[in-house]
């Protein structure tokens, strides 16, 4: 289980994170909502150890809030695709897959790509090549190539189609029934209790509210506390 139990966390001298309180097992989608500025990213940034944080930030049992970043990911099987996808526009798309890989972790190149047949024939490409929605599957393909326990996805769905994003969360689906814990910000709360489990309310840098969207309603009032809006968000 990937936990946060009052989490606080700073840019610089600035606080921005206050007392958060999540949890995501594995075989599990969380999804965190908020408005902007709420403190999603953030939360993602202290998992990942982008930033300064107190409380306590455990994976399968074990402190990682003073480990360095590197050894979340290579230690813990933590892999992170943050919003803007991170990709290196002239290098291909192998390469901007494999990069910072290990050797045994290269050879499961061709299983990843099963799972996004479109990259496939594009491999030698240069990833400025492609389409949104086909960078933000080298993106995911980068981060499945390390085999995580626990990916951290930053609005995998941000500026891509509706088809494209529907293929994107199927593959989310996939991956927590092979037993991978998903912890995914997502603006749309109704996109988000599609593909969530639990859903994770975040204002003012607060853990406010968690729920099971397929409780009765639990989406309504959770998008009027979170938004003050109707089913139309």
């Amino acid at each position: 289980m990937l936990k946060l139990d009052s989490v606080h966390a700073w840019y610089g001298k600035t606080e921005a994170l206050f007392g958060v309180e999540l949890e995501v097992a594995r075989g599990e989608t969380l999804a965190i909502i908020g408005t902007n500025g709420a403190g999603k990213t953030t939360t993602l940034r202290a998992i990942a150890g982008s930033l300064r944080t107190t409380g306590s930030i455990s994976i399968d049992g074990q402190e990682i809030s003073h480990t360095p970043t590197h050894r979340r990911v290579r230690d813990h099987n933590l892999a992170i695709v943050h919003e803007g996808r991170g990709l290196l526009a002239d290098l291909t798309v192998r390469e901007n897959i494999v990069l910072g890989a290990t050797r045994a972790q290269r050879r499961d190149l061709d299983n990843v790509l099963d799972l996004f047949p479109v990259l496939r024939s594009r491999t030698g490409e240069a990833a400025s090549l492609l389409s949104g929605g086909q960078q933000q599957m080298v993106a995911l393909a980068r981060a499945l190539l390390r085999q995580p326990a626990y990916l951290l996805l930053d609005e995998p769905a941000l500026g891509l189609a509706p088809s494209v994003i529907d293929e994107i969360y199927q593959h989310i689906s996939t991956l927590c029934k092979q037993g991978m814990g998903v912890l995914l910000v997502e603006q749309s709360v109704t996109r988000a209790a599609e593909v969530s489990h639990r859903m994770a309310l975040i204002r003012v840098g607060k853990t406010v509210r968690t729920i099971d969207p397929s409780e009765p309603g639990e989406i309504e009032f959770f998008m009027e506390e979170a938004f003050g809006l109707g089913t139309e968000q």
